[in-house]
């Protein structure tokens, strides 16, 4: 019996690797693992100006994927935009994200929300018909985290199944000591809000300190937050850290602090759970809260500094509270794995 072949569909911004690039990569290693050939099939993206959008629309459209050197392709599982624009008589989804800028972002001018340029509206109705066809023709449709899957029912009408997967080093995490920093890692971006959790600093013991890692659009505007508000003794920018420098990083923080806007997914809940330490986010951090639960594993806070601080200052001069949460988020999130995963896939094929 043949191997069924399978091809994993990736739109890929060159030179950009994060969340998406390693979820799409290791779903393919795990169905490798398990005996089905795979490939993970990628092209570059460019949504701007606005007919390089609607190029890659089309182009993913006018992909044939039924059969590959005379073979057929069993399944092909699309993932965040257009890549579900593709035809196939067996399209099983794992959606990742919709366009954001076109729903739920489309005022937001940082991220070239449709609503702030030039020809958005259009650009909007492009997209929305687009998603509202294609999508459709999925056999079955998977998203990432409930937060997705409520985006797309609210804005499509489009029922879906959250499907969670483990972050990049599960196996690797270690839970060291509670020391005396905060640590906050990914990518600098206005929406993870680190301005508000340099905010907090002066609402917290005066002892703690903050470690920053990661790079990204937002790091001078948060340097210079730092500057202009007295902490440069408090707060280290680490920038990018290796593997097992940021595995250490995790295993001997107090806590982790990870409040984003409305979070597709966020790795950095389950990486923290994983080490065994609680976070501290905030009441609309989207799919952080998937997981995260008040006095259970986490302490949910208004999106303000005085309560983000008060959180921190009480993790801090309470290292068995830190141990208490941190021990129960390892626990919540035991049964994330990649098995689950290819099983919820073949099972379609």
């Amino acid at each position: 019996m043949r191997k069924k072949r399978i091809a994993v569909l990736h739109a890929q911004v060159p030179f950009t690797w994060g969340g998406a690039e390693y979820q799409v990569q290791k779903l393919t290693d795990n169905l490798v693992r398990r005996g089905y050939e795979t490939e993970l099939i990628q092209i570059p993206f460019k949504w701007y100006p606005k007919n390089s959008l609607l190029d890659s629309m089309y182009l993913w459209r006018m992909v044939d994927l039924s059969e590959a050197n005379g073979k057929r392709i069993d399944m092909v599982i699309p993932t965040k935009f257009p890549t579900y624009g593709v035809n196939h008589d067996n399209k099983v989804m794992w959606l990742v994200h919709q366009h954001r800028a076109a729903y739920d972002l489309y005022d937001n001018q940082t991220h070239f929300g449709f609503g702030t340029i030039e020809h958005g509206e259009e650009m909007r109705q492009s997209v929305y018909s687009f998603d509202n066809v294609v999508i459709r023709e999925s056999k079955k449709i998977f998203s990432e985290s409930k937060t997705v899957s409520d985006r797309l029912y609210s804005y499509n009408g489009i029922d879906s199944e959250p499907l969670y997967h483990p972050p990049a080093f599960a196996g690797r995490y270690i839970c060291g000591e509670y020391g005396s920093y905060i640590l906050s890692a990914g990518r600098l971006d206005p929406l993870k809000r680190l301005d508000l959790l340099i905010k907090s600093l002066p609402f917290c013991d005066k002892s703690i300190r903050l470690i920053i890692t990661g790079i990204g659009s937002d790091q001078d505007a948060l340097v210079n937050l730092v500057e202009k508000t007295g902490l440069t003794d408090r707060v280290d920018f680490a920038g990018f850290v290796t593997e097992d420098e940021l595995i250490q990083l995790y295993a001997n923080a107090f806590a982790v602090y990870f409040a984003p806007v409305d979070e597709d997914y966020g790795y950095i809940t389950l990486e923290a759970f994983l080490s065994q330490k609680p976070i501290v986010t905030c009441r609309d951090s989207g799919g952080v809260l998937e997981f995260a639960r008040h006095e259970e594993n986490a302490l949910i806070c208004e999106p303000q500094p005085e309560q983000i601080g008060e959180a921190f200052s009480r993790l801090y001069n309470n290292k068995s509270l830190c141990e208490e949460l941190g021990n129960t988020g390892k626990l919540s999130i035991s049964n994330i794995n990649w098995d689950n995963v290819v099983d919820k896939f073949v099972a379609f094929l």
